[in-house]
């Protein structure tokens, strides 16, 4: 489908949160812990990951007029889809690439509170 290499990438806040994840994970290993939320949570990311990485335009694309000028300081680009995670997570990326390959570019993962916050969404 796409003639270019696709890379899936982090942003720095949005690594540090996935290093975090990773460590939450092993602690909860040692501790015997064979299933939890942080473990879904990591094992949805990456396979949301997979899949952008096969298709970038993958997720759902949020339209502009959804998107606040306070949204578009916050992550520099009004270009903005959203994939699903289990337990009402929500993954927030752009895509940007050159010639030679695109690359998804993973912003943020945030719970479901956090994301109708920051894209002003209220309860009904």
């Amino acid at each position: 489908m796409y003639d270019k290499e696709i890379w899936v990438e982090f942003s720095e806040d949005a690594d540090l949160d996935y290093q975090e994840l990773q460590k939450k994970l092993l602690q909860e290993k040692e501790q015997g812990i064979e299933n939890s939320s942080n473990m879904q949570l990591l094992k949805s990311i990456d396979r949301e990951k997979d899949n952008i990485k096969i298709d970038p335009q993958y997720g759902t694309h949020i339209p502009r007029r959804n998107i606040s000028k306070a949204v578009v300081n916050r992550y520099g680009t009004d270009r903005l889809w959203k994939v699903d995670l289990v337990g009402y997570w929500r993954m927030i990326y752009t895509i940007t690439g050159d010639e030679v390959k695109i690359i998804a570019f993973v912003l943020e993962f945030m719970d479901h509170k956090k994301y109708d916050n920051v894209f002003g969404y209220r309860k009904k």
